[in-house]
């Protein structure tokens, strides 16, 4: 069940310019409009049936009509949303995260700028999705983004994606669960290039030498997932930059 039944919701709108269903700010039929813009009939459905439910959720189901701007990170869990619909574009400066226990829904009708995605729970962009990193996380739920996707960085790892439009990422990790006409060149896990991308202490290394004592180094995977994530959120390199000593006169 999305949602924890613990009483009426606390939160209110805790995001500026978002009106609470909670707290009557907007109506059933502006909702039950809204949610038919869902690509997929599951999410309309489970939508449907959480607006007799919800004020039993620990969470609530916010609406912002028109565009909306987060100066830091965007929560859908520290917000207390369940779902919360943009009708027009997001455009969040830090990250953006969800979850998916328990579940949380994002609906944008236009475009989504974010500096950074961690989506675990339900993502819907109908426009572009432009940002710097996009991690994927788990399989319970899935993204559907209408538009292009737009990343430095795309790991999908087992969640499930479709990209109506075109992906544009300098970097795919893996081979991610895809639905996209034109499939992307990844870097497999096994892939010794990962190292140019992610500090070695958050990729599985083995390391073997050769009959004639050459080095071997293999890569087997991302080994400290719950630290990539981490660092995506707080906006933290996966490659650490190196310092050049700096060299002084005297």
């Amino acid at each position: 069940m999305a949602g924890l039944l613990l009483g009426a919701c606390s939160f209110c709108a805790m995001i500026a310019d978002a009106r609470s269903f909670t707290a009557n700010q907007v109506s059933r039929a502006e909702i039950l409009a809204a949610i038919e813009g869902f690509r997929e009939e599951y999410k309309t459905e489970r939508i449907t049936e959480a607006l007799d439910e919800i004020q039993d959720y620990n969470s609530d189901i916010l609406y912002v009509a028109g565009d909306l701007h987060i100066e830091g990170d965007l929560d859908l869990g520290a917000e207390g949303a369940f779902l919360l619909i943009v009708n027009g574009t997001l455009r969040v400066d830090g990250a953006y995260t969800d979850q998916d226990d328990p579940e949380t829904y994002l609906l944008v009708t236009g475009d989504m700028h974010a500096r950074d995605v961690v989506t675990a729970g339900w993502l819907e962009v109908h426009g572009d999705l432009h940002t710097g990193r996009l991690i994927g996380d788990y399989n319970d739920c899935s993204a559907h983004i209408g538009g292009d996707v737009l990343a430095d960085l795309f790991y999908g790892e087992e969640h499930f994606f479709t990209i109506e439009g075109e992906l544009e990422a300098d970097v795919v990790v893996g081979r991610p669960r895809l639905m996209i006409d034109d499939e992307p060149d990844g870097i497999d896990l096994d892939d010794p290039r990962l190292l140019e991308h992610f500090d070695r202490k958050l990729l599985r290394i083995l390391e073997d030498t050769a009959d004639d004592g050459t080095p071997i180094i293999e890569v087997d995977g991302i080994e400290n997932f719950r630290e990539v994530k981490s660092r995506v959120m707080q906006g933290v390199p996966l490659k650490t930059p190196q310092v050049v000593p700096s060299t002084s006169r005297s």
